[in-house]
């Protein structure tokens, strides 16, 4: 066994770097594209393969992982999303 010392940096390029999948980038979509002062709606149907909480879930991760604080908002099927900061009316 071997003991060493190295740097932050060092450390941080050794770490394992998984791509993004598909659907994380999908959810950063909607949290960038969203225009200022307006609210996002995702509604979830039946045919999809996921739940409105799931889907809640990872809207939340996404506005995150990008450094934007988001508001949401569920009822039943229907998730609601904007800039906190910018309250509906």
């Amino acid at each position: 066994m071997k003991n060493e010392y190295i740097t932050f940096e060092q450390a941080d390029r050794l770490k394992r770097r998984m791509p993004k999948s598909e659907v994380a980038k999908e959810f950063e979509s909607y949290v960038k594209e969203l225009p200022q002062g307006q609210v996002g709606q995702i509604t979830v149907d039946k045919q999809d393969s996921i739940k409105a909480n799931t889907a809640k879930a990872r809207l939340i991760r996404a506005s995150k992982a990008l450094a934007v604080t988001l508001q949401t908002k569920r009822v039943g099927n229907v998730i609601q999303y904007w800039r906190k900061g910018e309250e509906p009316r």
